[in-house]
């Protein structure tokens, strides 16, 4: 058998637009990935508006769809479409925390 590469190796971490309260969480967040072995890269305008951007590696969607293989995306539905919308021609899975209302498709609660 020998020893499997885990599924995952590099995560990207996205907030909705107006991400500044969710500092906390995205941080979390990305130390649970790092605990888990990923490497993690945010998207750039969600490490600016919660200052992030200081601690973790920033790149700008397209970017994070070419070398992340996972993306996690905290916010609602809406930020779910939006970014599956970008990310889709990338082929990559999109896990959804979500920090929305209604959460039809932000199947994970936070």
């Amino acid at each position: 058998m020998g020893h499997s590469q885990p599924r995952f190796r590099h995560a990207a971490i996205i907030g909705k637009p107006q991400a500044q309260g969710n500092r906390e969480l995205l941080d979390e967040v990305a130390r649970c990935l790092i605990g888990a072995g990923l490497d993690v890269s945010f998207e750039r305008a969600t490490a600016q508006a919660t200052g992030l951007l200081a601690s973790y590696d920033a790149l700008e969607i397209a970017a994070l769809g070419r070398v992340c293989d996972l993306a996690v995306v905290v916010g609602g539905d809406g930020t779910m479409l939006g970014i599956a919308r970008e990310l889709a021609r990338h082929d990559i899975p999109l896990v959804g925390i979500n920090q929305g209302r209604l959460g039809f498709i932000t199947d994970v609660p936070v």
